[in-house]
């Protein structure tokens, strides 16, 4: 399973629900993710507005994932 994560401190958010009860120990591996360009996320938006509904789902994930980034750089 690979699933994406912010970590704040010594704590690791996951951006969605993975089925795994609290208090249950996992091992994770912790790879960096370089945040998209403003062109990245153009493109990832235009290619959106260009798709069937279906693929909606993906919008709300990447302004949500922008939100937090604006909102962490207000907090630095």
């Amino acid at each position: 399973m690979q699933i994406k994560g912010i970590k704040r401190g010594k704590i690791i958010e996951l951006l969605e629900e993975i089925g795994i009860p609290d208090d249950t120990e996992i091992l994770i591996e912790v790879r960096e993710v370089s945040p998209m360009s403003d062109e990245q996320r153009w493109e990832k938006m235009k290619a959106f507005l260009e798709s069937d509904r279906p693929n909606r789902k993906e919008l709300v994930k990447v302004l949500n994932e922008i939100d937090r980034e604006n909102h962490s750089s207000e907090v630095e």
